[in-house]
């Protein structure tokens, strides 16, 4: 069974995904378009499940396929490339972070706590990103009282030195080809920096598959916005 087509995207914010196939009925396309819909929320990456449950099927005589309402479940399906989060430096930020052995929670019992459709139970923190360019000096006392510098180093700006996060094993477990204690290959160096999403392309999957359940021929489907039929009509 063929699980993903050729697709074209023809908008620059795509907020939906179209088969288009010569001859349907709209009762087929129905029908297709709300398997389509219950594929992709099955496959989709969720934490509160709120985007998946705003997907909605689209479907007329020629064609059927999904709209979503929050921009990034393109990006989810899609991937992105690892990036530094730059535009985050001077910003406090709220993170929801894993805490299944309820350490952060015995730290602050007022944090917010939330479980994710998988069941993790996660936690509400803050981490503030520091100025780029921005330095953090600790002072000290020497045995004669007088102040002293103890470290001065980046502070935990975007982009800044990181702490290395991986290093190849010691031997004889190391890798050919590799030395131990190396730094891994993935390890950037900096913080606040994106590791990118892979590419799932579960929307493209769950509008194939409803295709070939309700004996549709699989043809290629388009990335694109509101202003889709004009755009093909004008092709």
């Amino acid at each position: 069974m063929l699980l993903e087509t050729q697709e074209m995207r023809i908008a620059a914010e795509p907020d939906r995904i179209i088969m288009i196939v010569k001859g349907l009925s709209p009762n087929k396309a129905r029908s297709a378009a709300l398997s389509a819909v219950r594929e992709a929320r099955r496959k989709m990456p969720k934490m509160s499940g709120a985007s998946a449950a705003r997907l909605q099927p689209l479907y007329g005589k020629g064609y059927f396929g999904i709209w979503w309402a929050d921009s990034y479940v393109f990006f989810q399906d899609h991937g992105i490339r690892p990036f530094t989060m730059r535009n985050l430096a001077g910003k406090t930020i709220p993170m929801w972070i894993d805490d299944p052995t309820g350490i952060e929670r015995s730290k602050n019992p007022k944090a917010k706590v939330r479980t994710t459709v998988s069941g993790k139970t996660q936690v509400l923190i803050f981490r503030r990103a520091a100025n780029i360019g921005q330095r953090i000096t600790k002072y000290g006392k020497d045995r004669n009282g007088n102040r002293i510098v103890v470290s001065d180093k980046p502070a935990s700006y975007p982009g800044a030195p990181g702490r290395i996060g991986s290093r190849e094993t010691g031997k004889p477990f190391t890798r050919e080809g590799k030395q131990g204690g190396q730094i891994a290959r993935g390890n950037v160096g900096v913080r606040w920096r994106h590791p990118g999403i892979a590419p799932r392309l579960f929307l493209n999957n769950a509008v194939t598959l409803a295709a070939q359940w309700y004996g549709i021929l699989p043809t290629r489907v388009y990335l694109c916005d509101r202003a889709w039929r004009q755009i093909l009509e004008s092709r």
